[in-house]
This record gives C-alpha cells, sequence and structure tokens, in this order.
C-alpha cells in the first residue's frame, strides 16, 4: 500500500498557522510505503519486521528552490542530501541532514517543515524534548531549541567542541562533545556538568558520538573504543557497558545511533556493518537484522534511530536517503513495547 502524497503548491496547507510560518513549505512530500507483510528477521520465529519505508530522495521544484537555498549556494532540487539523525515528535518526524545544512520536520500525511536558511551549519543530531525539539551544530559548537515551528527559540550551549547526539531527560540535556571526548549535562538554568574525558577505561570515551536516555540513565555510543556505556544520569556515575570491535552480528565497529524502546531494550545502528541489533539492557544480543543493499530491510550507512511510544522504530537509511521503520513482530512484544 502506497500512500500517494501530491505534489501541487496548492496542495501545500499548513497544520496550523503556528506550525507552518516557516521559511518555506515544500512542493514535494514524503512518501511512505506500507508493508502489511513485510521482510521479518529472523524468517523461523519472526521478531522484527519492516512496517514501511519514506522515501527522502524527492526534490524540490523549481520555485520552492529560491526560498530554500542560502545565497551563494549552488542550485540544488534535491531535498535531502544526507540524512543522519532522527527523532519522533508526537507522530511527527524530525530529521537532521548535515549536508543541507538544516533540520526537517515531516508530519504523518508528508507535509514538511524546514528550518530557516542559515540557521545551522552542520546539524547532526536531534532529540524531542520536554521544552521542544533540540538540535547540535557540530561545526559552529552549538545546542539550539526550536519552536514547533521549526525556528530557533534559544541556544542552550554555545563554545562547544564538535557536539554531535542531543538526548533529555525530564529535567536536564545531555550534549556529546566529541571534540572533548565527554558528555556536557545542561540543567535548565544552563549549568553544566562534564562527564568523561579521553581514554579507554570505565567512563572515559574515545570519540562518542551518541546518546540515549532511560528513566535516570543515560547510554553513550562510544565509538571508538567500540562500546556503549552507562551513567546514572543525576550523579554521572559510571554503571556499566556492552559492546567491541568486530565484523560479527552484535559486535560495534562503527556505531552511529542508538535507541532505548519502552522495554529497556537498546536499537543501535552501525555504519560499517549496515546492520541494526537490538541488545537488552544487559547488553545480551537479541537479534540483529539488515545487511548492505537497497532493498527493504537493507541499509547503506544507517545512522539515527529513534523509537516511538507505540513500539515503532524509525532509522535513517542514509545513504539510501529514506527512513525504515520497524516494529517487533511478536504481538506481546509489540504490545509490551
Amino acid at each position: 500500500m502506497i500512500r500517494s502524497l501530491t505534489k501541487a503548491a496548492s496542495l501545500c496547507v499548513p497544520w496550523t498557522l503556528t506550525v507552518f510560518f516557516l521559511s518555506g513549505c515544500s512542493a514535494y512530500r514524503a512518501v511512505e510505503q506500507a508493508y502489511d507483510s513485510g521482510p521479518a528477521w529472523p524468517a523461523e520465529a519472526p521478531r522484527v519486521r519492516l512496517a514501511s519505508t519514506i522515501d527522502l530522495g524527492g526534490r524540490l521544484e523549481r520555485g520552492m528552490l529560491k526560498a530554500l537555498h542560502r545565497l551563494g549556494d549552488e542550485p540544488s532540487a534535491a531535498l535531502f542530501r544526507r540524512p543522519y539523525a532522527v527523532a519522533w515528535a508526537g507522530d511527527d518526524l524530525i530529521v537532521a541532514d548535515p549536508d543541507a545544512r538544516r533540520v526537517v520536520r515531516i508530519d504523518p500525511r508528508g507535509r514538511m517543515a524546514f528550518t530557516p536558511d542559515g540557521l545551522f551549519s552542520m546539524p547532526v543530531g536531534v532529540a524531542s524534548c520536554p521544552a521542544g525539539v533540540v538540535v547540535t551544530d557540530s561545526v559552529s559548537g552549538r545546542a539550539g531549541l526550536l519552536s514547533a515551528g521549526m525556528r530557533l527559540d534559544r541556544w542552550l550551549a554555545q563554545d562547544l567542541e564538535r557536539p554531535t547526539g542531543i538526548a533529555c531527560d525530564e529535567n536536564d540535556y545531555f550534549v556529546v562533545e566529541t571534540g572533548r571526548h565527554q558528555i556536557v549535562k545542561l540543567d535548565p538554568g544552563g549549568e553544566r556538568t562534564v562527564l568523561g574525558g579521553r581514554g579507554d577505561g570505565p567512563g572515559r570515551f574515545n570519540f562518542p558520538t551518541s546518546i540515549a536516555t532511560h528513566g535516570r540513565e543515560v547510554l553513550v555510543g562510544d565509538a571508538l573504543n567500540f562500546r556503549i556505556q552507562s551513567f546514572d544520569a543525576d550523579s554521572g556515575e559510571y554503571v556499566s557497558e556492552f559492546g567491541r570491535l568486530g565484523d560479527a552480528p552484535g559486535e560495534m565497529p562503527r556505531i552511529k545511533g542508538i535507541a532505548v524502546d519502552r522495554r529497556g531494550q537498546v536499537w543501535v545502528t552501525d555504519g560499517h556493518l549496515d546492520t541494526v541489533s537490538l541488545y537488552d539492557l544487559d547488553g545480551n544480543l537479541l537479534i540483529s537484522i539488515g545487511g548492505t543493499g537497497s532493498s527493504p530491510g537493507e541499509f547503506s550507512f544507517p545512522t539515527g534511530v529513534a523509537v516511538h511510544p507505540d513500539g515503532r522504530v524509525v532509522v535513517v537509511d542514509s545513504l539510501n536517503r529514506r527512513l525504515q521503520i520497524l516494529r517487533l513482530a511478536d504481538s506481546a512484544l509489540e504490545k509490551a513495547s
């Protein structure tokens, strides 16, 4: 089943006047293809199935290019160049594209809202938080809070060195400062607490890039230590770790994204293996799916991953310029998620 979303400027109708009063509403809409009985893994006892894909490879119509490209840019009709990070904001999807230098909000009907031109130099991390959508800009060294209309509300932090992943809980923001091999915790007043520093021991990092929260626990993708470490969100104390270097399922040669579902299971994307793996919180591998390719259920450099409260798991299939949405296939597990 394909939800066909027509290219027509006259159909670019706002969700609300507040949400779509921005730099432009695209005449291109994302097309989601749903799979009623799509691929499921493993075949002999399905645990995870492909629910749908959303094509991000569309092109903007000529009338939109002028509004969406910065002065001096080479003309390009590609809407997404290299989608990278993703978050759920309710039923909307927030996608960061560092090469296009913008963040895009996609509603369930495929309509899109964009951040204003020039706001970001290289947005690489997004999260949906109680106060709104938060974004890291790796080049400018900032983390910002966006309004519902995708405009800047305020900068949460500046003078960061290569910030990448970002996450939050009810009270605090957690920013991965890759250039300094540490995590910066920001309280609502902007006060900073630093976790980590460079090294390979417990609580130390080597080019961390991704982050997620689960209750009062923070999980960090410690990329060049090839592991995921967890910390207490209140004290910052090291709790545990799992992962190792290798090319086998469950190993982590290039961690790109992590997310935790409501059951406490950890979803991890790996850009070298082109896989999505599912672990329990003790680090035991439950399943690893995917592989290199462009067919449904295959990946080419999977990066961001995010979990919806209803159990849907969205993965950015970056070089295929699409999103793939997964579900736990076992009905009991789906309900629990």
